[in-house]
């Protein structure tokens, strides 16, 4: 292999596929990132076999071919070499010749044909949709998954089409965030796949822009293929509850409050909550929504702000991180809150096609 390709490009690419570097594993290849020149391009590819990543950067190819390098320290290397080009030349024994500039390194690789070869995939439904739009629906929902390892179908992020809707939905048992789009002009089947944490936390990573991202799925596998990377994952195995029925047919009443004042507000009031367990009272009536909190070992804080309320004055106890959570990721100017008393579950809604449900704390 005998590849010129600028530092830039070469960093861009190594810094997209290191997080899907095997970290624990006993087979040194996992290791590496394995380095294929062909064409006018150099395609990076790592793997831990649960996840694995392959992108592709432009490059100027004098000789086709390739090595695997170790990912890390390469892109130490890299990322401390001066900006300019950056030549790389293999010679049969793997070991890599690197310059830029007056910088010069030899570095020893492995061979790549013990690399991990993509498995095949059996694609039985897909669909696409732009990669900014799947970035900010993971981004909405995410947050609300499990924790808890024991828990291993809610650590995931459910991902379901039915008569060409998108069902995005994320619980931890306590909270649902759920966000629904249609997939216009798509004849994707039914179906459901539950992505693990992993994956979604680097998707939230890696997309974004008007490009299109293709989604292909099967009962074992996802692959999402954007302009110059393709990641593939292991679903997580089993069946996701039915989230549905946690939230209510309808609601008593509704208020309508300002978003970023009341995330505002909200922070503020959280830093007399000195626990996990401690709770946020909110208390609304004659159109002013009061917050406070308080705790032994800092004190107490409150205020009011306004908002559009017609009723009875309704009080709410919560964990104020499951209402700052979904509030830090939507785009609404109005917050729709929906309630029937203060000890069933109530529904946030803004953006189109989002609702979160979550549950009071009692007490």
């Amino acid at each position: 292999m005998k590849v010129t390709v600028s530092r830039d490009n070469l960093l861009l690419g190594l810094r997209r596929v290191i997080p899907f570097v095997g970290s624990r594993t006993t087979l040194p290849i996992l290791n590496n990132v394995l380095i294929v020149a062909d064409g006018q391009s150099l395609t990076l590819s790592t793997t831990d076999l649960e996840v694995s990543i392959r992108t592709s950067i432009p490059a100027f190819v004098q000789e086709a071919g390739g090595t695997t390098l170790p990912a890390k320290k390469f892109a130490s290397i890299v990322g401390a070499l001066p900006e300019g080009d950056v030549a790389l030349e293999t010679d049969p024994n793997n070991q890599t010749q690197l310059r830029c500039g007056r910088s010069a390194f030899k570095i020893v690789g492995l061979d790549p044909k013990d690399f991990p070869e993509d498995k095949e995939f059996a694609e039985e439904w897909a669909f696409s949709l732009s990669s900014q739009e799947l970035k900010k629906c993971l981004a909405k929902v995410s947050y609300a998954r499990s924790s808890d390892e024991s828990r291993h179908v809610l650590n995931g992020v459910l991902m379901s089409v039915r008569e060409g809707m998108l069902s995005i939905a994320a619980t931890d048992g306590r909270r649902l965030a759920l966000i629904e789009r249609s997939l216009e002009e798509q004849t994707a089947p039914d179906g459901d796949v539950i992505l693990p944490s992993k994956i979604v936390g680097e998707l939230a990573k890696l997309l974004g822009g008007e490009d299109k991202v293709g989604v292909k799925l099967s009962d074992a596998r996802a692959v999402f293929e954007c302009t110059d990377t393709v990641i593939a994952s292991k679903l997580v195995e089993g069946s996701y509850p039915n989230y549905r029925q946690v939230i209510p047919d309808n609601f008593a009443h509704s208020a309508a409050i300002p978003r970023v004042t009341f995330e505002h507000v909200l922070n503020r009031i959280a830093l007399v909550v000195s626990d996990s367990s401690a709770s946020v009272l909110l208390a609304i009536e004659n159109g002013v929504m009061t917050i406070s909190a308080s705790s032994a070992e800092v004190g107490e804080a409150s205020e009011p702000m306004d908002v559009s309320y017609e009723g009875e004055r309704f009080e709410l106890a919560f964990n104020p991180d499951f209402f700052r959570d979904p509030l830090r990721e939507l785009d609404c100017d109005q917050l729709i809150m929906q309630f029937n008393d203060g000890y069933s579950p109530v529904a946030l809604a803004g953006d189109e096609g989002f609702i979160y449900v979550v549950m009071p704390m009692r007490g």
